[in-house]
């Protein structure tokens, strides 16, 4: 059985998106981040400041009814509506 792989969220903060990832696995729905500038948690260690990064929350197509209604549930609920 093949799983499908969908967008649940997008944010512009690794840790953010880690706390997210988190609230998702405490119910047993794991995600995938997918950073656009995997170099910046190197440089933020060593450079002291976050450059810019858009992190993508991925999961299972069929986590996603779940995982939306988790996240509407949380102090997240803004990100998941936002354009």
């Amino acid at each position: 059985m093949k799983n499908n792989i969908t967008t649940l969220l997008q944010v512009d903060d690794m840790g953010v998106a880690k706390e997210i990832q988190g609230i998702l696995e405490e119910s047993g729905i794991y995600c995938l981040l997918i950073s656009d500038n995997p170099a910046s948690s190197i440089i933020n260690v060593y450079g002291g400041f976050n450059p810019a990064e858009n992190v993508t929350i991925q999961i299972n197509e069929s986590d996603f009814q779940a995982a939306a209604e988790i996240i509407t549930n949380s102090l997240y609920k803004d990100l998941l509506t936002s354009d």
